[in-house]
Order: C-alpha cells, then structure tokens, then sequence
C-alpha cells in the first residue's frame, strides 16, 4: 500500500508540475502579445490624434486665405486704394502670430502687395514668383479653390532663410467680375504645426522624404530610417501613417512603440509568474511529502484527521497568499484537494475539504470573470453572486432542494480588492445557513441585498428563514472558524457587522466600503 501511495503521489506530483508551468509559460506568452499590442494600439492612437491636430490647423488656414481673398476681392472691386488693403493684410499678419507673411501677386507672378509681420514693403522690394511652382499651380485654380505648397523651408530672394523657418503657403485666386487679377497667399510658420507634433512624440518626414520632426535624424535632410524594419521577434520598429491635405502632397507620420517599456513590464511578469509556479511547486511537493509521512507514523484515523486539519489549514494559508491573482491555479487546488478527499474515509474530514473547496471556490468565481470580462478592474457583482449561491446550493443540497434565493443588488460593480474578501464573507454566511439553518429541511429562502450609500461605504443585509442561531453560542466571542472568519473579514473591509434578531432565522446587517485598489 505505501508503494502504491508513494507511486501515486509521484505522479500527480510530476503531472502537477508540468500543469503548473504549462500554464505560467502560456501566461507569459499571453501577456507579451497582450502588452505588445496595447502599446501599438497606443502607437497607432498617437497617429491618429497627430493627424487630427493637422488637420484642425491646415482647415483653420484655409479659412483664413479664402477670407483674406475675397477681403482683396471686395477692395478690387470698390477700387479701393492699395495702400489700404496693404494695412488690412498686416493688421491680419499682427493678429495671427503663426503667420509671418500675406501677399497679393498679380497675374504675371509680381508681388503687388507683400507684408511681413516685420513690416510693409515697398514695391520695389517685391519680388517676382513668376517661375515659383506655387505660382504656377495657384494661378491655374478655380474661384474658391485653395492651392497648398511643400512643407520646405522658406525661401527669400531665391535663397533659403536662415535661421530656417519651416513655411507652408497657402494660395487663393481672385477673381473680379469673373476676371482674374491675381493669386492672395500667405505664408504659415510650421513650427506651429510641428511643435503640437513634438508633445506626442511624432516625427514628420515632408513629401520629399526630408526630416522636418525628429528625435534621431538631423533636421531637413533626407531621412535614412527604414521605417518597414521589424525587431528580432518580428515586431515592427516604426509605425507611420501617410497623410495627404491636398494637392497629392503626402507627408508621412512616424513614432516607435515604447520598446523598453515592453521588455521591463515582461521581464517583471516573467519574474512574477515563475516564482508563483516554483512557490507553488514546493507548496504540492511539502504537502505530498506530509500526507505520506502521517500516513506512514500513524493509521489511526482519528490521529490522523487531526493531523491533516492542522497541515491543510497551514497550507490552505499559504496557497491563498502565493495564488490570489491567478485563477488557474487556484482551479488545480481545488482539484488536487478533490482527488486527496477521495482517498480520506472520515465524513468529517471530508466535510472540512468541501468547506475549503468553497472557500477557494468564491475567489476563483472572481478571478474567472474578470477574465471573461471586458472591465478587468471590476466585476458585477450580481452576477457573481448568483453563480456563487447557485453552486454553493447545488453542492450542499442537491438538485431537490427546494431553498429560494433572493438576491438584490441593482446593478453594483466592486473592484478585486473588496470583491474576494466580501464573497468569502458571504461564502461562510451561506455555508453556515445550510449547514445548520436548513439541516432538518431543504426548503426555505436565502436573502441577499447589497444597497449603494454614500460612496466607499455600501450596505449587506444577508440571512435566511432557517430555524435561527443557537442561543448556546456566542456572536461575538466563538470558536467557530466560520465565524471568526465572517469578523475578520468584516474588519478588512473596514465595517461592522449586526445580527438582527427580529426576523425570523439568522440575519445580519454588515456595512463595509470598497478597497481602494494599489496596484
């Protein structure tokens, strides 16, 4: 017999093993695509919002160069003096400090007009555009129609300004009595542009592939960043998004995932999990190793019952500590505590492996429906609670029991931290009701009523209709395990509990607050 048990609990111990860091490998593997891809999606919205911000400022510019057109227009048309439209142009210029310059060229390239936020100029200090693409291009537009160069760098006297000055100009034709007279642009200083960029860590490569953001190329040179170049694992480096405003002038949006951040938050997590697994391992090996050592020293059952109550709460304690986040282990607990059950003959012994099967059984209902839940910070609570007395009623009474529940939670939603305390509250609540409420009968209702106070604080008004509390036992001063657990759990969540003795059976009026999380 010795050998048989030494040979079986060899191999649960091996199958054990290999179940235990089969699954915290898979866990590991999980959790890398899971934060991999957060951190692209992240990667991707920051695209998006960059996009976005572009196009608010290139449709505000729009508005204003049709507006400051159709200003010229209106003065063309009245024969205002050209002097006056030249302060209107500058008043604009000195309103709006992203624009550094506003200018009206005629139809044969001329600058007319031309204004700075420096100054007016003279007509003989304009200069001629004739041979500029963005005159070409502009003068060929419909009424109405806006004309958007490069992103370049800005360019006076056929030389490029320094210090540079990233420009975009925006053009506009005018037409008088359906005649053209001229092309209205203004030049937009994309520092403004490119600083709202620099806060979500964006860079911009302009139509010409030239760098005109970035955090690791020199500015307005060609970019040499292979933007398709993936990682060791296939993961790519860069994320870019093409955008084109108009004029088929595409610009390219790029940023990299935070690498680093992915590479320390797994390494934490691998870190986490395998000592969980080890913990757990040296958990099954000590409990294997003391079964068959009481088994050895001594077949007296009521010695041995004894013995194994004392070694199953010391370990109980420690799986609880080792796996409170990680709902498939505590699943194989409870399987390993239903196959040991089936070698015990004691009823009482028995007894106390189903007690802690559903203790462990009110944590693991939470942690599985976080998992399936989309709000892995809360979990409906409703729900849970329904799960957890249906199982609890099946298991303890059978599919002929003719117990009601009556459970009343309108819509509540409690975190982790307050979630697995308050179900094992409720767990030796409801375990002590149909052990001793409902041990002469299987019918009767179980209440429970969760209310919403002033937040953190709520209300639990939880009994049944049994035959009541025995009045040989002291509420407040037992040895029952189950009772000072519903206490101790009670001061955990920083609450008080009451029995109500004018109901028939046993009530309780518990109030307690919801856990603020620390992690």
């Amino acid at each position: 017999m010795e050998k048989k048990l030494t040979f079986i609990s060899v191999v649960l111990f091996i199958i054990v093993s290999v179940i235990i860091w089969s699954i915290s490998y898979k866990q590991v593997v999980m959790y890398t695509k899971h934060i991999t891809l957060t951190e692209n999606i992240k990667t991707n919205n920051k695209l998006d919002e960059a996009e976005s911000r572009i196009s608010e400022l290139y449709n505000l510019s729009k508005k204003n160069i049709l507006y400051l057109s159709k200003l010229i227009e209106l003065d063309l048309k009245e024969n205002i003096d050209l002097s006056i439209t030249k302060k209107k142009l500058k008043g604009f210029i000195d309103l709006d400090s992203n624009y550094f310059q506003a200018r009206l060229i005629n139809n044969e390239g001329q600058e007319i007009i031309r204004t700075t936020n420096d100054s007016i100029h003279s007509f003989d200090q304009n200069q001629d555009k004739s041979e500029r693409y963005y005159f070409k291009e502009a003068i060929k537009l419909r009424k109405g129609e806006v004309f958007i160069s490069y992103l370049d760098l800005n360019i006076e006297n056929k030389k490029i300004e320094k210090p540079y000055r990233p420009t975009i100009r925006f053009f506009s034709p005018i037409y008088v009595n359906k005649k053209l007279r001229g092309v209205a642009g203004i030049n937009l200083n994309a520092k403004t542009w490119l600083n709202n960029l620099k806060s979500l860590d964006i860079n911009l490569l302009n139509s010409k592939n030239e760098v005109f953001v970035a955090t690791n190329q020199d500015l307005y040179q060609k970019s040499t960043i292979d933007l398709l170049s993936k990682d060791e694992n296939g993961n790519s480096l860069y994320f870019s998004k093409k955008i084109s405003l108009e004029n088929n002038y595409v610009w390219t949006l790029y940023t990299s995932p935070d690498m680093q951040d992915i590479q320390d938050k797994r390494v934490a997590y691998i870190f986490e999990t395998y000592k969980n697994a080890a913990l757990l391992n040296i958990g099954g090996l000590l409990f294997l190793i003391i079964v068959f050592s009481l088994y050895k020293k001594n077949k007296d059952i009521t010695h041995l019952s004894k013995t194994v109550e004392n070694r199953l709460y010391e370990r109980d304690t420690l799986l609880k500590e080792i796996h409170h986040r990680v709902k498939n282990n505590l699943q194989v607990i409870t399987s390993l505590l239903s196959l040991q059950s089936s070698f015990i003959k004691d009823e009482e012994t028995k007894a106390l492996f189903r007690y802690s099967q559903y203790r462990i059984n009110s944590m693991a209902i939470v942690h599985e429906m976080l998992y399936r839940s989309n709000d892995l910070s809360r979990i409906n609570y409703g729900n849970y609670l329904e799960q957890l007395t249906s199982t609890m009623l099946l298991s303890m009474k059978g599919n002929n029991s003719a117990i009601k529940l009556n459970i009343k939670t309108n819509d509540l939603f409690l975190n982790i931290d307050t979630s697995v305390p308050l179900g094992l509250m409720i767990n030796e609540i409801i375990t002590n009701s149909l052990k001793y409420g409902f041990k002469e009968n299987n019918t009767g209702t179980l209440s429970i009523e969760v209310k919403k106070l002033v937040y953190p604080n709520f209300l639990l008004l939880i009994g049944d209709d049994g035959t009541g509390f025995p009045k040989s036992i002291n509420f407040r001063n037992t040895k029952s395990l189950g009772l000072k657990l519903i206490h101790k759990l009670a001061l955990q969540l920083r609450g008080n509990i009451e029995k109500d003795n004018s109901k028939k059976g046993t009530h309780y009026i518990i109030t307690f607050q919801e856990i603020e999380q620390t992690s």
